[in-house]
């Protein structure tokens, strides 16, 4: 077998560096129609069942995409896969600005999926394969950093370039002019050499259908992405619906609305993805579960701090308690993907995260949005928040179980052994 190429510690910071901005622009590109919910619904003359669509819409794209964009993945230059995705959905971010119907709006809703499916299909592989399983945990909590930074910069960028510009399209362009540059970056990343755990694993590849079938068997696997699944169908309400919940429900205005979300996204982001790091990488020590028992712990403590958020008026609290809850999931977030990673042999990252990707949005929040609208119509955002905050028990269940199948799952589809 030829010698993996190494790669400078200074190369491997900037090129974890260009990944993260990627997948922070991700998040900011996809959130900040969330911060939108009055003013398009406005324009368009929707209801919030119908707005909820428009995260369907994106979902769709999403969904469909990540299979074959796995496929790909697993067989030619990722980051020229990658940065075409970044393109994709840069030029589509700013489209929504442009739309002046529905369909149009829609339509650049499902782009931004088909591009963004391929952030976390592609982008926590390069990581995965840039770095060694000792420091993997860490790296991917830098990468899945983006996601409470992103998501931050999203509501902020929706809320105020909207009410100093006084145009909320204009809140599109700048969320999405950047990812123009950036997919330029990632195109001229080196590709890392693929591996198995360690280096050491099974590396030969299954083509097509066959290879999504094996995932399939993959016990511990499927734990995880269920569990994603659950968590998934109150996390994305959350995101989608919160601005118009706490200045209705709350009695903030625009702009209090924007940076409160903002900080509890950013606060959260920062600490729940610290520790996923650090200490997953220690747990691992002990256990070859250790992410999917940190996952488990943190569903199992988000939903008392939702429960408190969701049911208190009072800012002092529900804050707080949002902030807490916030925290938890942010903790998950890297920590689920660190053991899809840990869990199958490095030829088969991409298909797994592109899996991942097809299940827990088609079975978590395909209809969660406009299901929650439809519901919240009827019976207030308060009491839709807190009946959908109970699938976090079966999203820690889920890790729990997966904690008792890692190591057998590990030896099995990733080093070989019977």
């Amino acid at each position: 077998m030829a010698e993996r190429p190494r790669f400078s510690s200074r190369y491997l910071a900037y090129a974890l560096a260009v990944v993260f901005f990627a997948n922070f622009l991700n998040y900011a590109d996809r959130q900040v129609v969330s911060a939108l919910e009055v003013e398009i619904k406005g324009a368009f003359a929707m209801d919030k069942a119908e707005f909820g669509m428009l995260w369907s819409a994106f979902t769709l794209g999403y969904m469909v995409f990540a299979p074959l964009i796995g496929y790909w993945a697993g067989r030619y230059r990722r980051t020229m896969i990658f940065a075409a995705c970044v393109f994709i959905w840069s030029l589509a971010t700013i489209g929504s600005g442009l739309a002046t119907g529905k369909t149009g709006l829609f339509l650049s809703r499902f782009l931004i999926g088909v591009g963004e499916a391929g952030c976390l299909v592609i982008g926590p592989t390069l990581v995965a394969d840039y770095f060694s399983d000792r420091v993997r945990g860490r790296a991917l909590a830098l990468f899945f950093l983006g996601m409470p930074l992103g998501g931050t910069a999203g509501y902020l960028i929706g809320g105020l370039v909207t009410h100093y510009s006084g145009s909320w399209q204009n809140a599109f362009f700048v969320a999405g002019a950047p990812g123009l540059l950036v997919a330029i970056l990632i195109a001229m990343l080196a590709e890392p050499p693929r591996a198995g755990q360690s280096g050491t694993g099974p590396e030969e590849h299954v083509s097509g259908v066959k290879s999504y079938l094996a995932l399939l068997r993959n016990k511990t696997l499927m734990l995880i992405i269920l569990a994603q699944a659950f968590a998934v169908m109150i996390l994305v309400p959350i995101l989608h619906y919160s601005i118009e919940f706490f200045q209705k429900e709350r009695g903030m205005t625009k702009v209090e609305a924007s940076l409160a979300l903002g900080v509890i996204g950013l606060v959260g982001g920062l600490i729940g993805s610290g520790l996923a790091g650090l200490l997953g990488d220690r747990l691992a020590r002990r256990t070859r579960g250790a992410y999917a028992l940190l996952a488990g712990i943190a569903y199992a403590l988000a939903l008392p701090a939702f429960f408190i958020g969701f049911s208190t008026e009072s800012r002092a609290i529900f804050l707080p308690a949002l902030g807490v809850g916030a925290t938890c999931l942010f903790l998950c977030m890297p920590s689920v993907n660190t053991q899809i990673a840990n869990v199958v042999p490095g030829t088969q990252r991409a298909m797994a995260y592109a899996l991942a990707v097809f299940i827990l949005h088609f079975l978590g929040d395909m209809a969660a949005p406009p299901l929650f609208g439809k519901v919240a119509d009827i019976y207030g955002s308060q009491q839709t928040f807190l009946v959908t905050s109970s699938t976090l028990i079966l999203a820690a269940t889920c890790c729990f179980i997966a904690v008792r199948t890692a190591e057998k799952d590990i030896k099995k589809f990733v080093e070989g052994q019977p």
